[in-house]
């Protein structure tokens, strides 16, 4: 499958709508000299490799279209005393200053899954801003003391590092939420006249009058944003007391469907039917009690296009909570990978730029951009972008996975062992001498089947059929890889969804079983 087309505004040469489709005829070459060809291939090669290093950060939210005025990233209050602090203070008065700042168009705020990384008393606050990219950082402490809060908020210019206002307030700390929000308020008000903003007169939706609920609330919400099974799980028990605390919690309900639907992706490769099960309880509970959350959206659409492969309805639901909530960047990167699954990597690609305008700092969002390049066969591009992740985070697992493949295709097979290699050392160093061995006695071939082989005699990997029919794929193993795609279909893998662009696959594309694969799944 090729795909040809014009640049994007990130230096990608994204595809253009006409051009998503496999075309086995596609870049056959005519009477054009080969000279000529290569000559013109090589040059456009590095100028587009140029292009994609210089521009791989992302701009600026002022260089872009949909943000106008100035952009402001709220830290998490920290504490002037160590050993007295309360994270109900330190990210509730941020969320409630995110809150109260985001109510006029005059400002781009950070939403808090930007900033609540922030939390080391160690941390710069110049520099937290230059990683944001924002003008701004608004960085503040705290003191309790004599049943009072004391805050001082700096207003940092990033590009100069100077403090240019510095904001006051002291507040009765018996109602902690009374508290956060007067202080908002307070701070709010005196940015608002510095810059002339005229703001909407709201307060912070916390969702919940029970402080302890809304602290449990809060902490299930940092642990399911580091992204990995383990957190996900200690996040459910964080938001199952919060909902014990208070029944009607919809915001609680919302995220711990988020943490159920997340663990097919973070712990393996399907949503189990009775995890499927609670994240729809769940979402459908918090639907009842606030039908406009936009996260209630976004887990619905998840269980419709991971599970229920109802890709019309998930994508109704990726939209809607869009429309809720246009900053919502996990919405913006669940919507992203639909699009890249169904083949549609212009508006894909839009999406992920999307979410990482909103947290441009997000390893995990650049790495989806290196994936979704993998898949449009773009892998000159997509190693680069892999590669440049991994220089930043060497431990960064799961981006090793698209740059060994983008090696594998392109049959720089000496490459894709040099990367399994350092993947290896992270995840079973022990086994490298085994790795080493089969490959310098057989090659690559004999290192794959070594490394199909201890796939599936790992418990964390063996039921995950449709990665080994990948892998029997790639080693020409047709029937081999039909069996477990069928096992996977069976089973219901979520990864299935993956079977219209991965292309481990293109040996078999063409056999008329997979075609009604696809048709099973409903991508075709």
């Amino acid at each position: 499958m090729k795909f040809a087309g014009r640049t994007g505004k990130n230096g990608f040469q994204n595809p253009s709508a006409g051009d998503q489709t496999t075309d086995p005829s596609a870049g056959k070459l005519s009477r054009i000299p080969r000279i000529f060809i290569f000559t013109a291939g090589f040059l456009s090669a590095v100028f587009l490799i140029a292009l994609l290093i210089v521009e791989i950060d992302v701009k600026s939210v002022d260089e872009l279209p949909r943000y106008k005025g100035k952009s402001i990233a709220v830290l998490p209050v920290k504490p002037i005393d160590a050993d007295n602090r309360d994270e109900l203070y330190e990210i509730g008065i941020a969320d409630s200053l995110i809150h109260r700042l985001s109510t006029t168009k005059s400002f781009f705020i950070r939403p808090l899954s930007a900033t609540r990384q922030y939390t080391d008393l160690k941390h710069d606050p110049v520099a937290a801003g230059r990683e944001q990219k924002v003008d701004y950082v608004l960085a503040s402490h705290y003191q309790l003391a004599d049943g009072k809060i004391r805050l001082t908020a700096q207003f940092i210019n990033v590009a100069t590092g100077q403090i240019e206002e510095t904001y006051k307030s002291e507040k009765d700390a018996g109602n902690v939420f009374a508290a956060q929000d007067a202080i908002a308020n307070e701070v709010g008000n005196l940015l608002f006249a510095r810059f002339a903003a005229v703001p909407n007169k709201t307060t912070a939706k916390r969702g919940t009058a029970n402080e302890e609920a809304y602290r449990l609330y809060l902490q299930g919400k940092n642990l399911l944003a580091k992204r990995n099974g383990a957190d996900a799980r200690k996040s459910i028990e964080r938001f199952e007391q919060a909902i014990r605390l208070d029944p009607n919690y919809a915001l609680a309900f919302a995220e711990m469907a988020h943490a159920y639907s997340s663990l097919g992706g973070l712990g393996g490769s399907r949503i189990e039917r009775e995890v499927y099960e609670k994240a729809l309880a769940f979402v459908n509970k918090a639907g009842e009690l606030d039908p406009n959350l936009a996260n209630v959206y976004a887990v619905r659409g998840q269980l419709k296009f991971y599970y229920e492969w109802d890709f019309a309805g998930a994508e109704k639901d990726f939209k809607r909570a869009i429309e809720l909530e246009p900053n919502n960047d996990l919405a913006h990167w669940d919507y992203s990978h639909f699009l890249t699954y169904h083949g549609r990597f212009d508006e894909a690609f839009a999406e992920i730029e999307v979410a990482l305008e909103i947290v441009p700092n997000s390893l995990a969002y650049q790495r989806e951009r290196g994936r979704f390049l993998y898949f449009a066969r773009r892998y000159d591009e997509a190693i680069i972008h892999l590669e440049r992740v991994l220089e930043i985070d060497a431990t960064f697992r799961t981006a090793y996975n698209e740059l060994i493949l983008a090696h594998e295709m392109k049959g720089d097979y000496a490459g894709a062992f040099e990367w399994h290699m350092k993947a290896q050392r992270l995840r079973n160093p022990e086994r490298l001498n085994d790795y080493q061995t089969a490959y310098e006695t057989g090659g690559w071939e004999n290192f794959r089947r070594k490394l199909l082989e201890f796939f599936k005699l790992d418990e964390q990997t063996a039921h995950n059929f449709y990665r080994i029919a990948s892998q029997h794929a790639l080693l020409n193993e047709k029937e081999q890889a039909f069996e477990y795609l069928n096992k996977a279909l069976e089973k219901r893998q979520s990864a299935m969804t993956m079977l219209k662009v991965e292309p481990a696959f293109d040996s078999i594309r063409d056999d008329p079983r997979f075609n009604e694969l696809q048709r099973r799944v409903g991508l075709k």
